[in-house]
């Protein structure tokens, strides 16, 4: 399949260069130092090992016109004479996306790895992408998805044809994705398996045979989750293949606090039966039979050893796509899935995972995210399952996401189920008749102090029963982080609890909350608290201030006193013109040691960072100033903008995108 792909490309690159041979030829002349490094970079496998010899600007001439396999070899010889190349690699990658792509790579290592995740992922599956005939057509095909794979730490995986190639030509390539990859992201798992034992095939070698451990999967079903997980982390004794089963049979799935059923949950089918002991006694509430995954009639004769049961069982995969197809005399090896994260988490897959998560003794973090309203019943089954897993001494769960609860109640209920977790975040919508049902309870009065160190928060229209939230802030003495998005505050009672009952903490996140009549209360959170990050976006800071720009001021003042503070963020303020008082950070016998700053989306034209940048020249930052000004209409003067960003570019590291800002005029207007 690659083969073809290749040959596509060869081809346009073939019929581009013939189609510029009948072109008028151009009567400019190629400058003589430009062929010559155009023509030495062929032959960088003889002067890789003479790099050390080269002048540096030479070598740094060379960088654009290498390859991506000779430039990944060389790199460390360029390093070793303190050649860096990043602006090669953010070349390549800009190649690959276009100009409008908003680059944040800040490092020579980042951009690297970058560029071979993308190019990896497009080259995998045989995608046509902005300049794959300079960087594919000249090169081994082979070579360079071999040379990339080591690269390549998280794989996502999608349906296509590309993935048989795998399994035979290409088996060398998944042998380095077996040692490299860390993380698996699954994409419709059922269309695949079903279609493509392939598929099945690679993923049990990169779960089981390589070292992943991290899983994403996108819109599962039961029976292809059940069988990503099974095994890998729950506590089985052994695996075994289940009965077949025909079209549209049930597969029951037994918990020891949740057996559901079809009749109970149309489209809900349980999965897994009780395990069975050598000794014939059954054990509750561990799933241990792998469902069934039927192939079409087209790939049912896969090669496999005659037997009662012909499903795609991990050892049988090994046995069909291994070239000594025989029986193995032990099993394959099974890998553990330590982090979990499930997208569109529908309500019919709650049951089959709470039966696994008990026993999941290995599992650190779960994420469940689903575009609905989870049921309460649901989050029930799941805080039960949690909490059983709690409760053995060799829980390994500290991290936990879910979303979107109906009322935040039951955030307590998770919390109280998992009294040991470091990281919580959820995301709670009461726009329900369960979540109007609960909105009369009051919150918790007493509450056992929690280890919490990470708490996100996100609660879109919600005004009334913030009260829980103030109850979990107030005994997790530990907290370094949170992160509130979308809270409706009638007073500035969180203000004051964090104050109060949070001072470990080192990052606060404030988004889209209306703070405009807690300036006082924001001044004394900064005068004590030792802030790193401090993010304060769309909060509607400057909506209610009679001056501005005095209020501004002693904001950078108060700033400025936070020595500990490297990341500001004040996107999405309306800050405009005044957005020249914060050149006053850096005044002053102590300035502020602010390295980030982010300053999107307010509204700044040409003028005003021509002025912020002339105060920056004249004060400047300690360490160089990563400056985000995305989303501004800069484009109104191109002309003064480009003196702007090349003032700027003295002390700072600006990140500007090709935002057209007439498609927002409206909203400029009402800035005015």
């Amino acid at each position: 399949m690659q083969e073809d792909y290749f040959e596509q490309v060869r081809r346009v690159a073939a019929w581009s260069m013939a189609k510029m041979a009948t072109v008028a030829p151009d009567n400019t002349l190629t400058p003589l130092k430009q062929m010559c490094l155009k023509a030495t970079s062929k032959y960088m496998a003889v002067l890789d090992t003479k790099c050390h010899d080269l002048p540096i600007s030479l070598l740094k001439d060379l960088l654009p016109y290498l390859n991506i396999v000779d430039l990944d070899r060389v790199q460390p010889a360029l390093n070793l004479k303190g050649i860096s190349t990043y602006s090669a690699w953010v070349g390549i990658y800009r190649d690959m996306m276009g100009p409008r792509e908003v680059i944040d790579l800040r490092t020579e290592e980042d951009s690297k790895l970058k560029v071979m995740h993308t190019l990896f992922q497009f080259m995998f599956y045989g995608y046509r992408f902005r300049g794959d005939i300079k960087y594919i057509s000249n090169i081994n095909f082979n070579a360079l998805l071999l040379m990339m794979a080591k690269y390549i730490v998280q794989l996502r995986l999608l349906p296509s044809s590309y993935i048989r190639s795998y399994t035979t030509e290409l088996r060398p390539v998944l042998s380095v994705l077996e040692a490299s990859v860390r993380c698996v992201e699954i994409r419709n798992p059922m269309e695949v398996s079903r279609k493509n034992p392939n598929f099945l095939y690679v993923l049990h070698r990169i779960l089981d045979h390589g070292r992943a451990r991290d899983v994403f999967i996108r819109d599962p079903d039961p029976i292809s989750l059940a069988w990503i997980l099974c095994g890998r982390g729950s506590q089985c004794s052994h695996h075994r293949c289940p009965t077949t089963l025909g079209h549209g049979e049930q597969v029951k799935c037994v918990s020891n606090h949740v057996t559901a059923t079809a009749e109970d949950e149309p489209g809900t089918h349980n999965l897994l039966e009780r395990q069975e002991t050598s000794e014939g006694e059954q054990v509750p509430g561990i799933p241990c039979k792998r469902p069934r995954l039927s192939l079409p009639p087209e790939e049912k004769d896969i090669g496999l050893p005659k037997s009662t049961c012909k499903c795609l069982d991990p050892d049988r995969l090994c046995q069909r796509f291994t070239a000594n197809a025989g029986l193995k005399k032990e099993a394959c090896p099974r890998g553990q899935i330590h982090c979990l994260q499930i997208w569109n988490c529908y309500d019919n897959i709650v049951p089959v995972l709470t039966s696994f998560l008990p026993t999941w003794l290995c599992l650190r973090s779960l994420t469940l995210e689903s575009t609905d309203i989870f049921m309460v019943v649901n989050v029930l089954s799941l805080a039960r399952s949690l909490k059983q897993l709690s409760e053995n001494s060799s829980s390994s769960l500290v991290d936990l996401s879910v979303a979107v609860l109906p009322n935040p109640s039951l955030m307590q209920t998770l919390l109280d189920a998992c009294p040991l977790i470091r990281s919580f975040s959820v995301e709670i919508f009461p726009n329900s008749e369960e979540g109007r049902s609960c909105a009369g309870e009051s919150p918790p009065s007493t509450c056992t102090d929690v280890p919490l160190e990470k708490l996100s928060i996100k609660a879109p229209l919600l005004v009334t029963m913030w009260e829980y939230h103030l109850s979990v802030l107030k005994h997790s003495p530990n907290l370094k982080t949170l992160h509130i998005a979308g809270i409706r505050l009638t007073n500035s009672k969180l203000l004051t609890t964090l104050m109060e009952s949070n001072r470990c903490l080192k990052n606060l996140h404030f988004e889209d909350m209306n703070l405009a009549d807690c300036h006082s209360e924001i001044f004394t959170l900064l005068a004590n608290c030792k802030l790193e990050s401090l993010t304060l976006k769309s909060c509607r800071l400057l909506e209610k201030c009679n001056n501005k720009e005095d209020f501004l001021q002693q904001l950078v003042d108060s700033l400025r006193r936070v020595q500990s503070l490297q990341s500001l963020n004040l996107s999405q303020n309306r800050l405009a013109k005044n957005v020249t008082t914060l050149g006053g950070l850096f005044t002053g016998p102590s300035p502020s040691t602010i390295k980030e700053l982010d300053i999107s989306a307010n509204f700044i034209q040409s003028a005003e960072l021509l002025q912020l940048g002339r105060l920056l020249v004249a004060h400047q930052p300690p360490q160089r100033l990563n400056l985000n000004l995305r989303q501004n209409p800069l484009d109104r003067d191109q002309e003064e903008c480009d003196n702007a960003l090349s003032m700027l570019f003295r002390v700072c590291e600006p990140l500007t995108d090709k935002w057209n800002s007439r498609d927002t005029m409206a909203d400029h207007i009402s800035n005015m």
